[in-house]
């Protein structure tokens, strides 16, 4: 593909005039997050709220328990690295993003949701080891409501 088309695919794609009206708990929670520069400044009462609707989504659409374990595996695996926070390196952080775009191609259709919600939280878990940690919060809070709405391994 060339690459002014590209861009123009990208442009589109990023131009809120052009986008269709979306009232998914998806739509609704990147907005959230994406309102806020650094996560560890979203409040903890929005962030649960944020979980259980996306816990619940997540069950609806068939994503299995492991596929969102695997993922917070390798966070809490960063998580180690970083010692408390003594090591913290933001450039870690953004380098889960390849990792959970290989798991939503593979599931587009169930994963994908998953890393729609994700990216911007990542993005935002790079600037200190205290938003990293709300992002940590943030997927086991996921993982915790997919359980208790019956999501299975």
């Amino acid at each position: 593909m060339s690459e002014q088309r590209m861009q123009h695919r990208h442009h589109f794609r990023d131009n809120p005039r052009d986008r269709q009206v979306d009232n998914s708990p998806v739509s609704e929670i990147k907005r959230s997050i994406s309102s806020y520069s650094r996560l560890e400044d979203l409040p903890s009462e929005l962030l649960v709220n944020m979980c259980d609707k996306m816990g619940n989504y997540l069950k609806q659409i068939g994503l299995k328990t492991n596929q969102i374990r695997r993922f917070l595996d390798s966070v809490r695996k960063l998580d180690n690295q970083f010692s408390r926070g003594k090591n913290f390196d933001g450039e870690q952080v953004i380098l889960l993003k390849p990792r959970l775009a290989y798991a939503a191609g593979r599931q587009r259709d169930k994963v994908g949701p998953f890393m729609e919600v994700l990216s911007p939280a990542i993005d935002r878990a790079t600037n200190s080891y205290k938003s990293f940690k709300k992002l940590l919060t943030f997927i086991e809070g996921i993982v915790a409501y997919h359980k208790y709405y019956g999501g299975g391994d």
